[in-house]
Formats: structure tokens, sequence, C-alpha cells
């Protein structure tokens, strides 16, 4: 882009706010209380019956808690019936879906709702009953994912496994301590073996990781302490590929100030980059219980490499190297398997160490098998929680499946269920990254502007979007070989190194990333990542496009392409608008962007268009692993509203749209227009949230809104900043340095 001007700023004398009021609705179900009530007194009997058996040796037993499931009606949600539930007594500590959830009661409180059930049932009081289809006890069947289920049935022979025991949510920390202890001396006492110390997620949940016998796995899970119990994520150490030794070692760009550079966080085995760049990398640190090995830096290295240079293989003959960010090397993977438990904790360790200097986090490793996508990963989820908490941003791999090796095409592997994404890319709050083939390859199975072979894709969670953004990387032949070309090379400490996997794409997205956050007020990241999406190039031609097959592109490349020029500046053919900061639920936004007189008086022939208009709206939403699929607690809507020919305000939303999906943290679309007024256009934002969210709590959010003139006269911008007269400013970015 040879006129790189700066975007424009959208300030709050540009938005209008408009009052917005709430509204709930109660539907009459028409059951008959002696029915619908008999059977609820049934529900309750039966969990009254469990927890008297079980009560001996269950670790909530001398808390006197009952745990229950309560079941709303189809229609019904926990959002609007929280109120009722909370009346009664119960406490609501997970939320499976929007009308199954766990919930405890005192034991004398549960024979209050006892006899406010019989009389419902004898005497048709309390009709609110009526939206509760079901009580129903939480048994062990309930708590085992079906990951779990499935490795008991392919592996009939197995004693034992590695697991790991989610405690009930939303426990006092005295409580959760003490059915701590309990179960773990269940589990000694079943002759099973505390595997490492109970460690807590960002939200004060328990996990207890443990090996113990296939045949007490059932008898441990009906405790009703807990919650839920999965095998036990390990994260493999990943073995570089052979090394090309250089001639000469690279260099370093004369007069490079790396003090100034943005810093990118390498989660990883260590960097340990040649000694004549080394200085790109001014921190080293290891987490607690990482020791330095023969084979240190392996796998960091190439990926830092990445961050700092992007497509190593456009230089290989340039005298020098220019960084684009310099590089915190935080060593948290041990040779072998490290267990998800332990890379939680020392992801925890080294964001608590780094968020005060540095935004964004690579971690470029994933789970070996895919997400079942009904509930978040605990790793997905803490990662989410570590970027509200601490106003960072992770940029993680899609992860690499092992279908390059049986299958002999791309559609085979795209329709098999084991390419779907792996922990934690399912990370709602994270930047999660596939691989695009960069260089078409006789023999391979994916050619230029396809998904790599390896590269793992969409849907994510709930069938959300996922990857989020894309990459060029390398491809892969069936037997492994990696061809070197531009997109594939990295640097080790003694020479080049061609590699496949999104492994190396999720670090050349984090480095675009590090470039964007430059061009950004206050080092905003989520106003980064916004502006990131929004000038991803698309990898799919809309022209015609179905909704499934565009929903299905956006599966494979999410919004496309990364390019960190196009999301940096605007120019004059291609202006982009820019504004953060915060909705609640009482109050809509009708934020003005402006179209200038000579687009809008350009000509053009019959069924062309000359102007297109991309939305990128980035919510950063309350989440909440123990709500199931109720996990994002409010998104934000957008539309279009333009200006016809005539002067009216219509709203014009494409047909058929690449994001704008309800309770996604994205919306991202993009409309093409042929006649138009110029003016101010309107994008107008809606926030909508589910239960834990209060009416006045503020939801952040970064909106980007891109005018291109596809007929690229060459004067929008200086047009735009002429008309507006000073109403919309050029984004001036501010640096903070990183030591």
């Amino acid at each position: 882009m040879s006129d790189k001007k700066n975007h424009l700023w959208i300030p709050e004398q540009e938005i209008i706010e408009i009052p917005k009021t709430p509204t709930a609705r109660n539907k009459d179900y028409g059951v008959t209380p002696s029915q619908h009530g008999q059977k609820l007194s049934q529900g309750l009997q039966e969990i009254l019956n469990i927890f008297e058996r079980f009560k001996a040796s269950d670790s909530l037993s001398e808390e006197d808690l009952v745990t229950f499931k309560v079941i709303l009606q189809d229609g019904e949600d926990f959002a609007s019936r929280r109120k009722l539930i909370e009346d009664e007594g119960m406490k609501i500590n997970a939320v499976k879906d929007k009308n199954h959830a766990v919930v405890t009661a005192k034991r004398d409180v549960f024979g209050t709702l006892q006899q406010r059930v019989g009389r419902y049932r004898d005497e048709g009081r309390k009709k609110d009953f009526q939206y509760i289809a079901d009580f129903e006890p939480f048994r062990a069947a309930d708590k085992k994912t079906t990951d779990l289920v499935r490795f008991f049935k392919e592996n009939p022979d197995e004693l034992s496994i590695d697991v790991q025991m989610m405690l009930l949510p939303d426990l006092s920390p005295e409580v959760r301590d003490r059915v701590q202890g309990k179960i773990e001396e269940k589990i000694i006492a079943k002759n099973g073996k505390i595997q490492d110390e109970p460690y807590h997620l960002t939200d004060g949940t328990a996990i207890i990781r443990a090996m113990v016998s296939v045949s007490s796995i059932d008898e441990l899970s009906d405790d009703q302490g807990i919650y839920r119990v999965e095998r036990t994520t390990f994260f493999q150490h990943i073995v570089p590929s052979a090394t090309s030794a250089f001639k000469t070692g690279p260099q370093l760009e004369p007069g490079i100030n790396i003090d100034e550079l943005p810093a990118v966080v390498v989660l990883d085995d260590g960097v340990d980059l040649p000694d004549s760049i080394s200085s790109i990398a001014p921190v080293h640190w290891m987490a607690t219980g990482v020791h330095k090995t023969s084979i240190f830096g392996g796998h960091g290295t190439p990926v830092a490499s990445r961050a700092a240079f992007a497509d190593l293989g456009m230089h290989i003959g340039d005298t020098y190297l220019s960084p684009r960010a310099k590089i915190i090397d935080a060593a948290i993977i041990d040779t072998g398997k490290t267990p998800g438990n332990i890379v939680l904790q020392r992801i925890q360790e080294a964001v608590v160490e780094f968020a005060p200097i540095a935004k964004i986090f690579n971690f470029s490793y994933n789970a070996e098998v895919p997400i079942e996508g009904d509930d978040m990963s605990v790793l997905g989820s803490e990662l989410d929680l570590l970027c509200r908490t601490y106003h960072v941003k992770f940029v993680l791999s899609a992860g690499n499946h092992k279908l390059v090796f049986t299958e002999d095409n791309l559609k085979d592997i795209i329709d098999d269920d084991d390419s779907r994404i792996a922990e934690p890319a399912d990370a709602m709050l994270g930047i999660s990254v596939g691989s695009v083939v960069g260089q078409t390859h006789p023999g391979s199975a994916s050619k230029m502007n396809e998904i790599s072979p390896y590269s793992r894709r969409g849907p994510g969670f709930a069938g959300f979007y996922k990857p989020d953004i894309t990459a060029y990387g390398a491809t892969q032949y069936k037997n492994g070989m990696v061809p070197p070309d531009q997109y594939s090379l990295c640097l080790s400490k003694t020479g080049y190194c061609a590699m496949a996997g999104t492994s190396f794409t999720a670090p050349t997205v984090a480095g675009d990333l590090a470039q964007v956050l430059t061009s950004v007020p206050n080092e905003e990241v989520e106003l980064a990542q916004a502006l990131l999406y929004n000038g991803a190039i698309p990898l799919y031609d809309k022209v015609g496009i179905r909704q499934d097959e565009i929903d299905l592109a956006g599966n494979l490349y999410g919004r496309g392409l990364s390019s960190p020029e196009n999301s940096m500046y605007s120019s004059e053919n291609k202006v982009t608008f820019v504004h953060s900061g915060t909705m609640n639920r009482l109050n809509k936004k009708r934020v003005k962007f402006h179209i200038p007189k000579v687009l809008a008086d350009t000509k053009v022939k019959r069924g062309e268009c000359k102007a297109r208009v991309t939305v990128t709206c980035i919510v950063q939403p309350p989440i909440d692993r123990t709500k199931g699929s109720e996990y994002s607690a409010a998104y934000i809507s957008a539309s279009i509203h333009r200006l016809n020919s005539k002067g009216n305000n219509i709203v014009d939303n494409p047909s058929v749209s690449d994001n704008r999906n309800k309770w996604d943290t994205c919306y991202h679309f993009s409309n093409e227009f042929s006649s138009f007024a110029s003016g101010d256009w309107e994008i107008w934002l809606e926030l909508f949230t589910r239960w834990g969210v209060d009416d006045d709590d503020e939801i952040p959010y970064s909106l980007v809104i891109t005018v291109e003139d596809l007929t690229e006269s060459g004067n929008m911008y200086t047009e735009i900043v002429k008309e507006t007269a000073g109403r919309y400013t050029p984004v001036q970015s501010t640096r903070v340095s990183v030591r």
C-alpha cells in the first residue's frame, strides 16, 4: 500500500444512544398441577433416597447439601427463571444448557421444597412450578465425558486411567477445600494415586488429577462433590525437523531498536535463537518445575522466528533480517508429554509475570484429540478467563491431525470428524489460527490457498466459527515429508528448517497482531484483533455462494488470510473507521460513519457495485464454563443502515453473511452497493445478554468499519476528511516500552 494513512477515530459525539426496555414474557404451559406436581414430587423423592443412601461416604455429607438437576420446560431458560430457582432456596452451581442445571440445596431447604411441591400437587398453589419440567438425581453417568465413555468401550482391558475430576463449581472456598480433601481420601482408599497437587481455575473451581482404577470410576463419580470427570489431556513435545546449517548466520538490520518493538510472549519449550540475532529475545524465563534439557528450544525457537520475522523464506537471500516483534521467552513445556493441569498452571504463572508488560501470548500446542464441542475445554475456558482478567490476548494453533497420512484427497480429510479443532483452540476470546498452503507442490493433497492437509478445522464450541483466521504455511506429503518453500522455513539455533503445522502459522499471526497493535491507541489489543479480522483477505469467491457454503468456508479459513498491512492502514481508496467502548442492555447504539459525495456520484455499469462496507464488532462477554452451552453471556448484533438514492435511512445487510451468529464473540460481514446517497451512514449495535449479567453491566466492544471504493478513483479518504470537517480524527497510536 503506497499511500498509507491513519485510520479515522469515531468519537462519542458520533454515536446516538437509544433507550431500550428489556421485556420478559410468561407462558402458560397448561399443565395439570395434580399430575405435574406428582411427577415433580417423585423426582424429589428419588433424589432424597440417593442422598440418604450415599450420605455416610459422600464428600458433601457434613455440609448437609443435596446436589441434583433442575430441568426447565422447553422454551424456558435460567436467565428468566433464576429468581424462581433461588426463591425456592436452590443455588445454581452449573448450567448444562439453557434448561438443564445442577443445583444444591441445604437438607432442610430441600425438605421445604418437597412440601411446597406437595401443596402445588394437592392444592394447585405456587403455579410457577409449571415452568419446571422435572427434578432428577445428578448421577455418575451425567458427569463422565463422551470421550471418557468412548475410551472405556475401545479399551475394555484397561485397568486404570489418568483422569481429571472437576469439583462442583461455585462452592465457597472453605467448603471446596473440605470437599477436595475428602475426595482425595476416597481416591486413595480406592487404591488410586493423586498425580499432582490439586489446582484451581481462575474462577476458583478445583480440579483433582488422579490415576484411578476403571472399576472405581462410577463410585467416585457418584460423589455429590464431583461435577465432571474426563481423561487428562497431555500436550506432546514436538520434535523439530532436520536442519539445513547456515553458511553464514542471519544478521539483524542495523539500527533496529529492540526496545521499541512490540512484544510476543512465546509459551513453549524455550527459545534459543542464533547468537547473531539473539538480541530480539531479551527476556528468558522458566515456569516453576521446567528444566533446561539438551533439546531446549527445539520447538519454541522456530515458533519465535515466525513471530519475529513472519515468512522467512521470503528473506532467505537478504543480507539482513528486520524483526517486527521482540520475543519474551516463557518456557512452560517439558520433554515428552506435559499434562494439561501443569500446562494450565504454568500459563497462569506466565500471565501473572508478563501481563503488565505484554499483551500477546502465543501457545502452539494442542490436545491430540478433537473437541467434543458441547462443553468448553478446561484449558480453553481458562485462557478466556485470563484474557478477561488480565486484558491480554492468546494466539493459538488450531491443531494438527494425522489424516494426511491415511487419506488420499482433501475432501475426505475435511469430512472426517477427527479433523476438528483441538483444545485449547476452542477458546472464544483467543485467536485460533489455521494453516493455508502458500504454494502448490505436485503430490500434495492441498493446492495453493486451500487448507493445509494437516490443519484442523471448525466448528468450534457450540458450532461457532473456528479457526478465527489463517496464515500461509507449509504443505505436507502423505509420507510426512515437508517440501521447503517461502512459507515453510523457520529458524533453529544452527540453521533453517522446513516445518509443517499450525504451530508455525499461529506465531505468524501473533506477530501480525503485534504489528497491528502499534497502530492503535493505548495498545488496545481487542481493537487490534478487530482490525486484524477486518483486514483479513477472503479465500473464497462470495459471488453466488450459499449460506451453507460460506459457513463451511468460515470453518476452514475463519475470516480469511491474515494481512497486517491491510489491517494497519487506510488509503485513498479504503477508509477504516474505528471505535471502542462499552454498552449495556438498556441502550442501543447508532454509530455514524461517512460516505463522501465523490463516491456516491461515481458512475458504474449496470449490475456493478462501486462500494463495499466491511463491519467487524468484537465483544468481550462474561464467560463461565459452568454454564455449559450458555458459556458466553453476551453478544452484540450489528447491522448496516445506509442512505438510499432518495436519502432515506434503510437497513441493508447481506443476504448471505460471513459471520453474524448469535452469541458468538465476533460479528464480521460485508456488503456491496451500487446506488446510494452520500452522508452519514450508521451501524446499529444492540447488546443481548444471558443470566448473570445485570441490565446496567457495561460490556466492552471494539468496532471497525471499512469503506472501499471499488472503482479506485483515488480520493475518497481526502474527501471524507474534508466533508466531515474534523468530526473524525486520524488515530494516533501510543507506544509503551517493554523491558
